[in-house]
């Protein structure tokens, strides 16, 4: 479960780059980032300058990255309550373990969900993209547009070990910052591309859509990819197959059902850094990662070129994620140093609260 609490002041964090000075040539001046602290808009301005129109690419991540709050864990229980999504119409192989149902209560697929993480999130990342199965493209986007301006928070409940909790989920907020970082990025050459735990078509829905601002090429957005089918010809394809086989059509693609089965490379930790490989570029690293997450995010992160300037961006939600992070950079750097690699994971950090970019 990821948590989005403020919990440490910005001023101690933030670690600017160092770069040349601006080039005329470039639109750092064009687009600016003023919804970024001063100091962390100078760092990423610096690294823009350095890179601009290099046929350089960056890499961010999705939820609690380029928006605040979960749209998988908050898009759960909003179609659950809307009864678009139930125990009844969840696919049969979703079906992992037993619910946790009393006489008094019956248990959510948001408390579900939660029982799945508490397993591993190997099992209950994957469940959460797999979860809208039997819907068609067409069908989720326009809940998916319902929840994105969504003023309220969404009531469910959960298991805490023998007690039920009631909880409020909060629907995601996009960040300005972020949609103002990302479009700077794409102005100056720089290729945004979204690389998310999250269902892929899901994360597509708000990113390629130009409403949001983000104007992230959809061919640009890595997730979690499910196998989808063409309703009429019983035909299988997903986004990304489609994509690879220069056949991908967006338009086209919105009344094909959502199935459960999986494609590869699946975009949680490891596989983050995998799917850059297969699908952006096997030599050239990023010279931006966006994250929040320690252990998924920070694959992406630990292959930033630093060495061309590039910087590490992590949204602080939390001290306790923030003290995980500065032990796997103590770690990284120390493996780094002792396989005779450059040290770069512990350099040009850009760190923000999350309130910072809304």
């Amino acid at each position: 479960m990821k948590l989005a609490v403020r919990s440490i002041a910005a001023g101690s964090l933030a670690v600017a780059v160092h770069a040349a000075p601006y080039s005329c040539q470039n639109k750092t001046d064009e687009l600016d980032l003023a919804h970024w602290p001063s100091t962390q808009a100078t760092a990423l301005d610096r690294m823009i300058t350095l890179n601009a129109n290099q046929s350089n690419f960056a890499v961010f991540d999705a939820d609690n990255t380029i928006w605040r709050y979960d749209i998988e864990e908050s898009s759960l229980p909003y179609l659950e309550n809307l009864g678009v999504i139930t125990r009844e119409t969840l696919d049969p192989s979703l079906k992992l373990i037993d619910f946790k149902d009393t006489a008094n209560y019956t248990e959510t697929l948001y408390g579900y969900y939660s029982r799945l993480c508490e397993i591993d999130a190997a099992v209950c990342y994957p469940w959460a993209a797999q979860v809208y199965a039997g819907l068609t493209i067409r069908e989720l986007k326009a809940h998916i547009d319902d929840l994105m301006v969504l003023n309220t928070t969404i009531p469910t409940s959960y298991w805490d070990g023998d007690v039920v909790i009631q909880e409020e989920i909060n629907p995601p907020k996009i960040y300005t910052g972020q949609v103002e970082l990302i479009n700077k990025l794409a102005a100056n050459g720089i290729t945004p591309y979204v690389v998310s735990a999250s269902n892929e078509e899901v994360v597509r829905m708000v990113v390629s859509d130009p409403k949001y601002g983000f104007n992230i090429k959809p061919e640009n957005v890595l997730g979690v990819a499910i196998m989808m089918k063409n309703a009429t010809t019983g035909d299988l394809t997903t986004s990304r197959k489609q994509i690879t086989d220069g056949v991908y059509n967006q338009t086209a693609n919105l009344d094909l059902v959502f199935g459960t089965y999986l494609w590869t490379p699946a975009t949680w930790y490891a596989g983050k850094w995998a799917a850059v490989l297969t699908y952006i570029d096997m030599w050239k690293k990023p010279v931006l990662a966006a994250g929040d997450t320690p252990g998924s995010d920070t694959y992406m992160h630990f292959n930033v070129d630093v060495e061309k300037g590039g910087v590490h961006v992590w949204v602080n939600r939390t001290l306790a994620k923030y003290e995980q992070l500065q032990t796997l950079i103590t770690e990284a750097a120390e493996g780094q140093a002792a396989n005779g690699l450059a040290v770069t994971a512990d350099k040009n950090w850009v760190v923000v609260l999350p309130e910072e970019i809304l």
